[in-house]
């Protein structure tokens, strides 16, 4: 049975205007986020986030797994607040080498995908920045990831960082809230205000998302 994947391939918008070491910076808040994605199926899963071209980076994840992460990477850079977006393409489809120490010698569909949707999105801060592709009509995944562009593009800094750690820590919100020296209506009002609890159906609907093969 064939295995799919979900292959995030990104670059930082107008990475020109800004110095190297925020780069840097941004690069190393992307790669720190892709850390703290729940490992899928197995603790042994690598998400083998790769950094390539200076500002470019790649990572994989399964397929159903690919809604929570562009999530969480988007969430991560926009609450470093560092000035910096990052544009996120998914593609959807099975790997045939995952690389050696890394995705920079890793091939397969899924990275095909990946590449060449992120060669059509328009570039620039107006623009979508994150689209999915795939094997099948892949319809309402499209019409999930339209809906999640729009929102994470109203993001402040304090709801992504709210989001952040929503996503990835099932601690408390008063925990959250006790981390951040703000109180727990405080960080509710900043996760209210980030709407991830109107994706809570799309989140669910792609952790239960099944390709057949017929689909490919």
């Amino acid at each position: 049975m064939t295995q799919f994947y979900a292959v995030l391939t990104g670059d930082l918008i107008a990475s020109r205007k800004h110095p190297a070491s925020e780069i840097d910076r941004a690069m190393t808040c992307l790669a720190a986020a892709s850390s703290s994605l729940p490992r899928p199926d197995s603790p042994r899963f690598s998400h083998r986030f790769t950094r390539h071209r200076g500002d470019g980076w790649q990572m994989i994840t399964k397929h159903n797994r690919a809604l929570s992460a562009t999530l969480t990477l988007s969430a991560a850079l926009r609450a470093a607040d560092i000035g910096i977006e990052t544009r996120i393409a998914v593609g959807i489809g099975p790997i045939t080498h995952l690389g050696q120490q890394d995705l920079s010698d890793a091939h397969g569909r899924a990275f095909e995908t990946s590449g060449d949707l992120l060669e059509t999105m328009p570039k620039g801060r107006s623009a979508d920045r994150i689209q999915i592709a795939g094997p099948g009509p892949l319809g309402w995944q499209k019409a999930v990831f339209s809906l999640a562009n729009w929102i994470i593009k109203g993001w402040s800094a304090a709801q992504a960082e709210a989001v952040f750690m929503t996503l990835t820590s099932a601690e408390t919100t008063e925990d959250h809230a006790a981390k951040l020296g703000i109180s727990r209506q405080a960080f509710e009002a900043r996760l209210r205000g980030s709407g991830l609890a109107a994706m809570a159906p799309a989140r669910a609907a792609f952790l239960d998302w099944t390709i057949h093969e017929a689909a490919q």
